[in-house]
C-alpha cells in the first residue's frame, strides 16, 4: 500500500513576526560582529546561521539585502574607526554575497520543502551542513584566490585552509541554528496560532 505524501508543515509568518526576526538577527550581528561582547564571552560567529534562519523564517530578498548591508556597515566601521585589521577586507569581500546567499536560499528551500516538523530535523541538518560547506568555499575560496593576499594560490594550497577553517565554521553554524530552532519551538508551543499554522 502506497502511503500518501504528507506536505511539510508550513508556518506563514506575519509582517510583525518577520520584523521581530530581522530585528533580533540584526541585534545578534551587532553584538557578535563588532566583537563588543564576543571577545569577552568568546562567542562563535553567527553570520552563516543568521542568513539561514533569515531565509527559513523571513524569505524576503529585501531582508537579505538589509542584513548584508548591516554586516558591511559593521565591518567598515570597526576597520575604519576602531582599528580592527583590514587583512580580510579585500576585493574578494563581495564573495560574501554568494556565500551568504547560499545560506539564505538553503533556509528558504528548507522552509518550503521540509517545513518545521520535528521529523524534518535530520534533513534540515544535512541541508545546513551542505550549505555551510558551499558557503565556506565561496567565502574562504574567494579570499584565497581573489583577495590578492597570496602570491600563487592553488587548489593544493587552498585545501588545507578549507580543512582548517570549515570545522569551526560548521560548529558555529550548527550551534546558532540549533539555538534558533529551539527558540522557534518554544514560541510554537507558547503561541497556539503558530501550532495551528504548522499543522496545515
Amino acid at each position: 500500500m502506497v502511503r500518501p505524501m504528507i506536505p511539510p508543515a508550513r508556518f506563514t509568518p506575519t509582517a510583525r513576526f518577520e520584523l521581530a526576526v530581522l530585528g533580533l538577527l540584526a541585534f545578534v550581528m551587532l553584538v557578535t560582529r563588532t566583537h563588543s561582547l564576543s571577545n569577552v564571552l568568546h562567542l562563535p560567529d553567527t553570520s552563516l546561521a543568521s542568513f539561514f534562519v533569515l531565509g527559513f523564517l523571513v524569505r524576503k530578498p529585501a531582508a537579505f539585502a538589509g542584513l548584508f548591508l548591516l554586516g558591511f556597515a559593521i565591518d567598515v566601521t570597526v576597520i575604519g574607526w576602531f582599528g580592527q585589521s583590514d587583512f580580510c577586507f579585500t576585493p574578494a569581500y563581495w564573495m560574501l554575497v554568494p556565500a551568504y546567499g547560499v545560506m539564505w536560499f538553503a533556509g528558504r528551500f528548507g522552509a518550503e520543502k521540509l517545513g518545521m516538523r520535528a521529523s524534518a530535523l535530520p534533513a534540515l541538518t544535512v541541508l545546513l551542513i551542505i550549505a555551510t560547506l558551499v558557503s565556506q568555499i565561496f567565502s574562504s575560496g574567494g579570499f584565497y584566490f581573489l583577495g590578492g593576499r597570496f602570491a600563487e594560490p592553488t587548489i593544493a594550497g587552498f585545501t588545507p585552509r578549507l580543512a582548517r577553517y570549515f570545522p569551526p565554521t560548521l560548529y558555529a553554524t550548527l550551534l546558532w541554528s540549533g539555538a534558533a530552532a529551539a527558540i522557534v519551538a518554544i514560541l510554537s508551543f507558547a503561541r497556539p496560532q503558530m501550532r495551528a499554522e504548522n499543522r496545515k
